[in-house]
């Protein structure tokens, strides 16, 4: 199951997720929109570190994997990438039941 889902940040940026689960786990995590994040290597280290969790997990692991000190988010927060992850999977759940 693929779980997209776009997000505009309140008072802020658009933010596009996308998961991959299979048989709840996330297999693939995305995360992209219009905000910056430096260094992007610590975003991308944050974003692969998401995949092999449990779905039911992931929007946790995901605020926690974004509060990382050596990583600056422009444009939205951590708790921001968390929710977005918890919508989408909410959605694609409702929309697969």
């Amino acid at each position: 199951m693929i779980c997209r889902l776009d997000y505009k940040v309140p008072g802020g940026k658009l933010l596009r997720v996308s998961v991959d689960v299979d048989e709840g786990i996330a297999t693939r995590v995305r995360v992209a929109g219009d905000f910056f994040a430096h260094p992007e290597s610590a975003f991308d280290e944050a974003e692969a570190g998401l995949s092999g969790l449990s779905a039911a997990d992931l929007p946790e692991a995901a605020k926690r994997a974004f509060s990382r000190p050596d990583l600056a988010l422009y444009g939205l927060e951590a708790k921001d990438i968390a929710e977005a992850l918890r919508l989408a999977l909410v959605q694609s759940a409702k929309q697969g039941s």
